[in-house]
């Protein structure tokens, strides 16, 4: 089973008017509203997948519950833990014809450690062999070693997979999670620095990896990805062809990916190759990629790759 955890989620909210031009009254279509957050879209693309996953995280007031509604109109298995006050931010993004996208991005509700014994105790009810995903952006309101508490609560045997950036990806690493997946850019700042590129990424996944994770993974974009296992080992990945639409989701996709391929008894190399393909899948397309165009994508990847 996968359990994955997201601390920030938000309702996003995207609206799409004729023409946008800010200081004026812009006629839009009907909002569309759809789950955001890390952790959510890597249970999304689980589900899709077929594979067995429960979204768990913090929802707060009416925004919370039409959350937690969408999750559930999905078929995706939850377990959030709503707050009494605050609401679940809302993220509004606009999608004009003819201008680049604006996003406007809220903040969420006040949440203590406190408001964490429920996930805690739920994390602790973990068998092992399950996976832990903790992903994405942690509420200024609660310290930046979170994600090393909650990893904390897991029973041994449990496979903690981090994706987040700053001390949060640092804290989490030391707890010697099964892996660790930063993209290019997060990797650089975790160690106050900008990467231009592959030989970049593998000195820095060296250092990262020796702090304590089993396995580092790092997405390149355009360039594919590349694994440093803890043998020493580096996989690396070539992109899988296609146009990109929108890399929202992308690197939650790979984790997903990722899982998948391993629950299918695939080796570290075979997860990756899973893993670059539900990304791809996901940034050829509007919103989470659907589990058969995944399938799809991996089939004609690894044909092109025996080829």
């Amino acid at each position: 089973m996968v359990y994955t955890v997201t601390l920030n989620p938000a309702l996003d909210m995207y609206l799409r008017p004729r023409k946008f031009a800010p200081g004026e009254v812009c006629r839009c279509e009907s909002p569309e509203y759809v789950p955001g957050g890390k952790g959510i879209n890597v249970s999304l693309m689980l589900k899709s997948l077929g594979a067995e996953t429960t979204a768990a995280g913090i929802t707060a007031g009416f925004t919370g519950r039409e959350l937690q509604r969408l999750l559930e109109r999905e078929g995706l298995r939850t377990s959030f833990t709503e707050l009494e006050t605050g609401l679940t931010r809302v993220n509004v993004k606009i999608l004009p014809k003819a201008r680049p996208e604006t996003a406007l991005n809220a903040s969420g509700p006040n949440i203590t450690l406190q408001d964490l014994e429920p996930l805690g105790e739920s994390i602790s009810a973990l068998a092992p062999g399950d996976f832990l995903v903790l992903a994405g952006s942690i509420p200024p309101s609660l310290p930046g070693d979170v994600y090393a508490r909650l990893m904390d609560r897991a029973p041994r045997g449990v496979r903690a997979i981090v994706d987040a950036s700053g001390p949060a990806l640092i804290e989490g690493a030391r707890k010697r999670p099964f892996l660790v997946k930063p993209n290019l850019e997060e990797l650089g700042e975790a160690f106050g620095t900008k990467l231009k590129g592959r030989e970049d990424a593998i000195e820095y996944a060296r250092r990262l990896r020796a702090m304590g994770p089993v396995n580092t993974a790092v997405t390149l974009g355009g360039d594919g990805a590349l694994l440093l296992t803890e043998g020493g080992s580096i996989y690396e990945l070539p992109p899988v062809p296609g146009r990109e639409v929108s890399s929202v989701g992308a690197g939650d996709s790979f984790i997903a990916g990722f899982i998948y391929g391993l629950t299918l008894g695939e080796d570290l190399r075979g997860a990756l190759a899973w893993a670059v393909c539900a990304g791809a899948a996901t940034a050829f397309t509007r919103g989470i990629a659907d589990g058969g165009a995944v399938k799809e994508l991996h089939k004609a990847y690894l044909n092109r790759k025996l080829s």
